[in-house]
């Protein structure tokens, strides 16, 4: 089939007008059907809606609760992204989850902060200016906070926990909120600051701090509530005018105190002019002003009040009849702000009159001895050789100002090697000193003098006089030449100066006698406030550091001389090196040691020892498991045992009471068993076994004299088993320091012994007084060691027969053990035994290991029984010859008998110590070994708030304390200043807000996107600058230009074409054309359009139509 017979197919006609028809059908019938558009669910529809508040950071904080969500429908926690939901960390937000009530009894009880948890088991302390305050779990604290007590108004505090749950225990939140504004802050922790300003038109605020604490079980609150008071800056400027030139000018602060001493011949008619103001940088906008002004006299009694509404005038000095000098208080109130303030200036009025003693001694050197009115002075003591035969020429006269009109009229002296008689001298003379029985003899001079107004003066002046004997006076220390100490941190020096009395005995010299002294000074200076160790003294020794470098030489001189004049000196040079607080500076050894109760020694405890730490926080550390916190922290290695203390970490601190997990062999009851000694001593001997240590010490414990107390458990305290018990310190053994544990270091090599008493020390070898004592005892429990060494004496009874009674314990033997040995065990232990009865005396014992020349190199053996054991060798400090790169060779020694040899070493590695140097421009490590350098680099400093400064974050060294240059400011924005510095050249930026950098383009900024408050809008006045006219088929548009550059288009429309008349064109068709473009249009005529639709009607249906 071709496409003209397809064309004429009577087929495709129909299939046509069938689809044109049913296409007009549809049309008309959908529409009934109903059909609708789908639309979605509304989940509002048939819901109440309620109405939504809005709440602002500070108003109804509490609604945030409240706030309940309609039934019905899923819901979504959502949390609001200010820190609104900051301020108030203890309040917990409600719990969307499912509760079946099963816990809920369980959490009603706890409350809101989980349950209660007593200050003993958790509490968090606030340290700030050397203050700590204690806060328990659950409570708020409140204090105040001046302004005077800040350093630019920036609240510096630290942080930690305390208590047998602090170990587990740790801060994971910190906020405070102020009280006038609700603004919230979050808080660092353990070190952190809080900038404080008093709430907008007050001189207040309150700021509420938070502290989230996660425990094991729960989180649980400590807060704070910290009362901020601004306090202008106000203080008192008082000036006094004397004649001529004789002025002084006293400054007070508020609550303070000034004093000045003013000459009689400094007065002008009897006495002063005076100003009194009140200064600062808040004196004026303050209001400050003087509310009243008096005066006290102290030898006059008399008072009154100064011109304080003038704030000038005069004051009359009086001087009593008798008396030379006189004293005035002044006493000023002061309102600023309405503040009351208080301040205080003493004067102290007297006659410049003062007598001079001067004297030459043999070797012809002069001394001069200068003495006030009323007032007592001591020369130098003067020793024998340095006068003939104690002759002492002399001269005496009155000095000063008002000397001119004072005469000495008397000059008498009474002499101690002389019973004290008075003998009268002249101002002038020669006088004999003389000794008082071979010891320190005292000469006293009084001197009365007189002037011309009548006025008495008194004088007097005490020349001792001693014998210069000889060289020997022994001195033992603990540190040795060349001992290496820390600087900066406190060194215990332990004196003890022995010489002999008369009979050759003997004698303790006591650090300040009557007539005996130690001296000590380190680099020149002298160290003073020793306290007293059994017949010892300690000294706390604090050498300097180095103006530049790591280490310096100190110079240790030691003086020690008796009252016979007899002396002895040590001078030492010890090594300082720089430290830090907290650096470890060695290594320590601890034990517990509770002989007395049977149980023994625990231990050793390694303990790495820290600069600067006492004592009190070693034990806190390494016995209790304590964390103390920056700069000692916890230990590695603690027993964790619970314990009460008194005092404080860092004052007074002794130990209460230990929870060991041990029972003590011990009397348990709170009497003694029996009503007389041979009752008593009996059951001591039926409990223990007669003859055993520990029978012995209870024997000893009862006949000295020691209340009985109960006692039981694991816990060992004091006062617990006897009235003498208690904790006490050994260092090295049987050295126990007489001083608290906060005021003592422990120093590299040191061992550390707490060691429990029932006897007031006298049963571990540390008595230290008469307590306890009265008949003394016979046995020593310490290190595990309870051996009796009986005192006996020889008792005759009735019949002649001879008993053997121990004087300590009251043991009676009839065989007094003359010959006794030691029998090894074979098990680490010997026993004490007499050879004449076979008798096995006290309890067994460990050996006592030593080391002669006739041993192996491979073992040592017992000094008592003869037993035989293997070296434990450790390296002797300071003999091993290996550097950092290169080994050596070193000693060795055993730590048990002390044998030495010589083995090979290996290198030691360099040691940094993780400390840094610093220059300027560079920071770097150093191996203190070998002095080779490591990590040298350029710092990188970045912005610290809590000081304010650039910080290095690789060596943390401050770029003010390293540098000290100048900044300028380099490059500024709103949000962070670069400052150059002119001395490092380091660039250092300072992020933040800086409103003055703010870059506004158009009212708003181009860094922040704040807008500019003084923002003008810009009114455009614009003009045409351009114009395209339009044609007949394209669009034409007018430009408008601002003088400010902004500019728009007005769009010119089309205009279209102008055709003029239709004109045939030929062919069945028509033209016309645009009279403005000349373009052309054509259409076809009417009759051949009617011959286009008729040829299609014909061939749609050719049957049914025909022209």
């Amino acid at each position: 089939m071709d496409w003209n017979s397809l064309f004429h197919s009577k087929y495709l006609r129909g299939g046509l007008c069938a689809v044109l028809i049913a296409a007009i059908l549809l049309g008309l019938w959908l529409p009934g059907t109903g059909l609708k558009e789908a639309q979605p669910d509304d989940p509002l529809q048939g819901e109440g809606v309620r109405e939504i508040t809005v709440l602002k950071l500070g108003e109804n904080l509490e609604q945030l609760n409240t706030i309940s969500v309609p039934s019905g429908g899923q819901t979504k926690s959502t949390e609001p992204n200010d820190k609104a939901s900051e301020t108030r960390p203890e309040e917990t937000q409600p719990d969307s989850s499912t509760d079946d009530g099963s816990d809920g009894q369980e959490d009603g009880d706890q409350g809101a902060d989980g349950g209660e948890v007593s200050p003993s088991e958790l509490s968090l302390v606030l340290t700030w200016n050397a203050k700590g305050i204690a806060c328990a779990a659950g409570n708020t604290q409140a204090f105040s906070v001046s302004s005077y007590e800040l350093n630019e108004d920036l609240f510096r505090f630290r942080v930690s926990l305390t208590g047998t749950q602090a170990q587990d225990a740790k801060i994971v939140g910190g906020i405070s909120v102020a009280e006038s504004t609700q603004t919230a802050k979050e808080l660092t922790w353990p070190r952190g600051s809080l900038p404080m300003a008093p709430a907008a038109g007050t001189d207040k605020e309150v700021y509420e701090v938070s502290f989230t604490v996660r425990t094991p079980e729960r989180d649980v609150f400590f807060r704070y509530k910290i009362t901020y008071q601004k306090l202008p800056d106000v203080q008192l400027s008082f000036t006094w005018q004397g004649t001529g030139n004789h002025k002084g000018t006293l400054l007070c602060l508020p609550g303070g105190s000034a004093a000045d001493k003013i000459k009689n011949n400094q007065l002008a008619g009897g006495g002063i002019r005076y100003e009194m103001k009140l200064v600062g940088a808040d004196a004026e906008s303050a209001g400050a002003r003087i509310m009243s002004a008096s005066y006290t006299s102290d030898a006059a009694s008399e008072s009154g009040e100064l011109n304080w509404r003038d704030g000038q005038g005069r004051l009359e000095v009086k001087m009593p009849e008798g008396e030379t000098s006189n004293t005035y208080r002044i006493s000023v109130s002061a309102l600023a702000n309405g503040h009351t303030a208080h301040f205080e200036v003493i004067l102290h009025f007297g006659n410049d009159v003062t007598l001079q003693m001067r004297y030459i001694l043999d070797d012809g050197s002069e001394r001069k001895v200068f003495c006030q009115n009323k007032q007592s002075k001591t020369a130098d003591t003067v020793y024998d050789d340095q006068l003939t035969e104690g002759n002492l020429p002399y001269e005496m006269s009155i000095v000063g100002s008002d000397a001119d009109s004072a005469k000495i009229t008397s000059v008498k002296c009474t002499r101690t090697g002389n019973d004290n008689r008075p003998r009268t001298l002249k101002a002038s003379d020669t006088v004999q000193l003389l000794l008082n029985k071979g010891k320190t003899g005292q000469n006293n001079f009084t001197v009365e003098a007189k002037d011309d107004s009548g006025n008495q003066y008194t004088f007097k002046i005490n020349v001792p006089y001693k014998h210069k004997g000889t060289n020997s006076i022994e001195i033992l220390l603990n540190l040795k030449d060349q001992d290496e100490i820390p600087n900066e941190v406190i060194t215990i020096l332990k004196v003890s100066a022995q010489g002999k009395d008369a009979a050759g005995n003997a004698v303790s010299i006591p650090a300040k006698g009557t007539n005996e002294y130690i001296q000590v000074t380190l680099d020149g200076i002298e160290v003073t406030d020793p306290t007293s160790s059994r017949d010892a003294w300690e000294y706390g020794l604090f050498p300097s550091n180095p103006e530049t470098g790591d280490r310096k030489e100190h110079a240790l001189y030691v003086y020690a001389e008796d009252a016979y004049g007899n002396w002895g000196k040590a001078e030492l040079t010890l090594n300082g090196f720089r430290v830090e607080p907290g650096q470890k500076i060695g290594d320590a050894t601890i034990y517990v040691d509770m002989t007395v109760l049977g149980v023994g020694v625990v231990g050793p405890i390694p303990y790495e020892v820290l600069a600067d730490e006492p004592i009190s926080y070693v034990v806190a550390k390494a016995i209790m498991g304590k964390d103390t916190g920056e700069p000692f922290g916890a230990a590695s290695d603690t027993l964790g045992w619970r314990g009460d203390y008194g005092g404080t970490l860092d004052t007074g601190f002794y130990l209460r009471s230990l929870n060991t997990d041990y029972h003590a062999d011990a009397l348990e009851d709170a009497v003694w068993p029996g009503s007389t000694e041979e009752e008593v001593l009996d059951a001591i001997d039926a409990r223990f076994g007669a003859g055993t240590g520990l029978a012995v010490l209870w024997r000893c414990l009862y006949r000295n004299g020691l209340n009985k107390s109960v006692g039981s458990g694991s816990t060992f305290g004091e006062f617990d088993y006897t009235s003498g018990s208690g904790w006490m310190y050994s260092i090295g053994g049987s050295y126990y320091p007489g001083q608290s544990m906060s005021a003592v270091r422990l120093k590299d090599g040191d061992v550390l012994t707490l060691r429990y008493t029932l006897a007031y020390g006298w049963d571990i070898g540390g008595g230290s007084d008469n307590y306890g004592n009265i008949v003394g005892y016979c046995v020593t429990a310490i290190n595990g060691d309870i051996t009796p060494r009986h005192q006996m004496e020889e008792v005759e009874d009735p019949d002649g027969s001879v008993r053997y009674v121990c004087r300590c314990c009251g043991m009676v033997q009839d065989c007094p053990h003359a010959h006794m040995t030691y029998k090894d065990l074979e098990d680490g232990t010997h026993i004490l035994l007499c050879e004449d009865c076979q008798a096995v005396i006290g309890d067994p014992l460990p050996h006592n290991w030593t080391y002669d020349a006739g041993d192996t190199e491979d073992s040592h053996v017992c000094a008592e029984c003869g037993a035989a054991e293997q070296h434990f060798w450790k390296e002797v400090e300071g003999t091993n010859t290996a550097t950092c790169t290169e080994p050596g060779v070193r000693t060795v020694r055993c730590s048990v008998c002390g044998m030495e040899k010589e083995e090979e070493a290996e290198a030691k590695g360099h040691t940094l110590d993780n400390r840094w140097n610093h220059t300027a421009l560079e920071h770097y490590q150093k191996c203190s070994t070998c002095g080779e350098e490591f990590g040298r680099g350029n710092h990188e400093y970045t912005y610290s708030e809590d000081w304010d400064d650039y910080e290095c974050r690789i060596c943390h060294v401050l770029h003010e304390e390293i540098c000290g240059g100048a900044l300028t400011i380099q490059e500024a924005t709103c949000q962070r200043i670069v400052y150059h510095c002119d001395s490092c050249g380091y660039d250092m930026t300072k992020p933040g807000t800086f409103d003055e950098y703010h870059d506004y383009v158009d009212g708003f900024c181009r860094y922040c996107g704040a807008e500019d408050p003084d923002h003008v809008p810009h009114e455009h006045a614009y003009h045409e600058t351009q114009r395209v006219e339009p044609t007949c088929t394209e669009d034409g548009y007018v430009e408008y230009t601002c003088d400010c550059g902004d500019s728009h288009t007005d769009p010119l429309p089309a205009t279209g074409h102008s055709w003029g008349e239709w004109m045939p064109a030929g062919d069945g068709e028509e033209v016309r054309y645009c009279g403005v473009c000349g373009a052309e249009d054509y259409r076809t005529t009417g009759e051949d359009t009617y011959s286009v639709r008729m040829f299609f009607l014909n061939w749609l249906f050719p049957k049914m139509h025909k022209k």
